[in-house]
């Protein structure tokens, strides 16, 4: 493949997917296990998206010769980020609208969402919730990521 041809995007959306179904995996596992009333585990999934930021901006690099300009990888960041947060997402009004309203009742109860929650509320909170830190991570990856000319002047 020639590393002209590679856009950040397209990376970004197909780690995106993988994040996703990652999260949606780790879902339905913790379901599986009877642990989806601790909502707080569900903030484990946040390695997922981590690991694929990271591989993905990794990837990127590797396929364009070993050079990435900054906002690139922030935005494989952020791309990835959102693609598995609004899959995460759709999941969710999914499992909440079809196969267990029950799961949504449980997350009003809980301190960390409204009592209010609606499933609409849950869908933008659910991207909020993952769009944000990966934009955080994106921007932490590419301090080692990053190009040699994107240095300090006047140092050594």
């Amino acid at each position: 493949m020639a590393s002209a041809k590679v856009s950040f995007q397209n990376i970004a959306i197909k780690y995106g997917l993988i994040v996703g179904a990652a999260h949606i995996i780790f879902f339905l596992l913790m379901r599986m296990l009877g642990l989806t009333d601790i909502v707080e585990l569900s903030y484990l999934s946040g390695i997922f998206l981590i690991i694929g930021i990271v591989v993905a901006i990794s990837r990127f690099k590797r396929l364009r010769g070993g050079v990435i300009r900054y906002f690139d990888g922030l935005g494989v960041g952020l791309i990835t980020a959102f693609v598995s947060s609004l899959i995460l997402a759709l999941f969710l009004v999914f499992y909440v609208t079809v196969l267990d309203r029950s799961y949504l009742e449980m997350m009003q109860s809980s301190a960390l969402f409204p009592e209010g929650l609606s499933v609409l509320s849950m869908f933008w909170i659910t991207i909020a919730h993952g769009t944000w830190p990966g934009f955080i991570v994106g921007f932490i990856a590419m301090q080692w990521f990053k190009s040699e000319e994107h240095t300090m002047p006047n140092r050594a």
